[in-house]
């Protein structure tokens, strides 16, 4: 996957650490859950759920700089060793952090998460070591521990960890629900903008109608803010709505034999979200959506 530099207004949470500001911002999601948010990057975000077991990092921040603070703040702030790292799916802005915590911790991904891995993730790494010289410290961790099918409970003593699919964004997208605060982490299955360029607008749409009818408390998108009690639903239905509005949308541009470049004039707000969660990358990602819906339904079209 192509890693792209996207600069982003700064978003303020209640609470950052003086040795992070600037970098990425931090937040209680609840009193063992900690989020933290790229300022840099589409504010994709990192969870720590800190356990009688030690802290589990579910998904790690793209730049080197975010995630060594991220590992100093939770070794100083938890004051509990790291239990495991957890992958929700292959996409290099979730994968590079993972290299600053131990080496000796297993990584916990899908079966599809590590061969994607084992397929791009070093030439993703030598794309972006090119583009900056700071991902040289950089490496790419292969999970060792994977989800085929079904579902894997982790015992983490006060915490249980439920981990299952949730494909749509990409098929090896999961999910860890976090079942005595009833948060689901979601990886990149819900976004501020959901995203199906690399993935399946159908799988999508029914990964957020399971979503939607699980009804947890909270949910912790792959980028943008935490969804509380009470929204899920409203904000589940406004992403099913909107890739429902993208597929028409295309539909309707190649029925007007419109060229591929046109569709850059379509706007986000048309089929119903706005720009501001993920700033200047919105209408970008928004378009990723359009042509990969259009490529498709040409390419059906034609044979």
């Amino acid at each position: 996957m192509p890693f792209a530099y996207v600069m982003l207004k700064k978003l303020e949470f209640s609470r950052h650490t003086p040795e992070a500001r600037g970098f990425m911002y931090w937040e209680r999601v609840s009193e063992q859950i900690y989020l933290f948010t790229s300022d840099r990057y589409a504010l994709v975000n990192s969870v720590a759920v800190v356990t009688d077991r030690g802290t589990i990092v579910v998904d790690g921040l793209p730049f080197p700089d975010e995630a060594k603070q991220i590992a100093r703040f939770l070794e100083i702030r938890s004051g509990v060793d790291f239990h495991s790292l957890i992958l929700t799916h292959h996409h290099m802005d979730h994968v590079y952090g993972l290299f600053a915590f131990p080496n000796h911790l297993d990584v916990i991904s899908s079966e599809l998460c590590r061969q994607r891995l084992l397929e791009v993730g070093e030439a993703s790494l030598a794309e972006a070591r090119e583009s900056d010289p700071a991902f040289e410290e950089v490496s790419i961790r292969i999970p060792t521990i994977t989800l085929e099918s079904g579902e894997l409970i982790i015992d983490a003593g006060n915490m249980t960890l439920r981990l299952f699919p949730l494909p749509g964004h990409t098929a090896d997208n999961i999910g860890v629900m976090i079942e005595e605060d009833d948060i689901l982490i979601t990886g990149d299955a819900v976004m501020a903008i959901p995203i199906i360029a690399d993935g399946n607008w159908e799988q999508e749409i029914e990964t957020l109608q399971r979503i939607r009818d699980l009804e947890p408390d909270t949910v912790v998108q792959g980028h943008g803010e935490v969804i509380l009690r009470g929204e899920v639903k409203t904000v589940m239905n406004e992403y099913i709505s909107y890739l429902h509005c993208v597929r028409k949308e295309a539909e309707l541009a190649l029925k007007k034999g419109r060229d591929r470049k046109e569709i850059w004039d379509i706007p986000l707000e048309r089929c119903g979200l706005e720009r501001v969660p993920l700033g200047i990358a919105s209408h970008q990602l928004h378009v990723a959506n359009l042509l990969s819906i259009y490529d498709r339904l040409k390419a059906e079209r034609e044979g």
